[in-house]
């Protein structure tokens, strides 16, 4: 009986939602349908917890209970997926803000852009042969006057094949453009490589420094094969990597954004002791109270 009342309780839920959003599509801002033009180019193709997870993001709710007086409070759940059109800003703003009190404490901020020719195919070996360049040239004579800084990698794909680049932010006077051009070439396997630096004295560079992986609105834009062969690519990989005195001061310069930041706010009730839950337990819980009264 509880297990046919609790699927009653979600099949009601999951068609008021789906009545909503048949209802509403105009409302749907830009990131929501960047999000479901990927969530339906993936579904039957990439049948993993990640896509799960994406699947409710910004449609199930998340429910904090107060333990006190037991008042509940909804908000929407989020995958927190670097790949997700409706979670990337939140990734974002963290890095942003992190590399904004960083570059505070250094006098030569500089970008560097480090780009390779585009291929057919993304593959996760792909990917780690990138990554592992990255870390090579840090080691070499011509990277040595770096103090350290961070690397965030960027993925394209224009119709002319995949397009893998690196923006990096760092503490160094001077760097050997030339001798830079041509070691990143050798390390691709290319004779060269286009790269190109910039002086950092505005905050222009956090916008590049801290880009997505790659836009939804460029992702929701490929055929459904090109973002299957991206997510599975990029699965459990990372493409933000601070280093050298950046790397060492992160966690002070972490504790101080949270230190700064206000406290979480108590319930009405004053009570600061609160249940998280999903929609799924929530009904359960609900439905559980229920049986209790009965058999009171």
């Amino acid at each position: 009986m509880q297990e046919n009342a609790l699927k009653t309780l979600i099949r009601g839920r999951a068609i008021a939602k789906n009545r909503r959003e048949r209802e509403q599509p105009e409302l749907l801002k830009s990131h929501d349908l960047h999000h479901e033009t990927i969530r339906a180019a993936l579904d039957g193709r990439f049948e993993t917890n990640q896509f799960w997870n994406f699947s409710k993001c910004g449609k199930e709710k998340i429910f904090k209970t107060c333990r006190g007086c037991h008042g509940v409070e909804s908000f929407e759940y989020a995958c927190s997926l670097k790949w997700c059109p409706r979670c990337q800003w939140k990734i974002t703003a963290r890095r942003r803000e992190m590399l904004a009190a960083w570059v505070k404490r250094i006098t030569q901020p500089k970008h560097l852009v480090l780009t390779q020719k585009n291929f057919p195919i993304l593959t996760p070996s792909r990917l780690r042969a990138h990554q592992k360049n990255l870390t090579k040239i840090r080691r070499l004579k011509c990277w040595k006057a770096v103090k350290g800084g961070c690397v965030s990698i960027e993925i394209t794909n224009e119709g002319k094949g995949w397009h893998l680049h690196s923006h990096w932010l760092l503490d160094v006077r001077w760097l050997d453009m030339p001798e830079i051009s041509k070691e990143w070439g050798r390390l691709c396997g290319q004779e060269f490589a286009i790269v190109k630096i910039m002086d950092c004295r505005n905050t222009e560079y956090l916008q590049e420094v801290t880009k997505y992986v790659c836009e939804g609105s460029e992702m929701a834009k490929w055929q459904p094969e090109q973002i299957h062969e991206f997510v599975s690519a990029i699965r459990g990989r990372r493409f933000f990597f601070p280093f050298g005195s950046l790397f060492k001061i992160g966690r002070e310069i972490r504790a101080e954004i949270k230190e700064a930041k206000p406290a979480g706010q108590p319930c009405a009730c004053g009570c600061k002791d609160f249940m998280f839950e999903t929609e799924e337990q929530a009904a359960i819980n609900e439905i559980r109270q229920l049986n209790r009264r009965k058999r009171r």
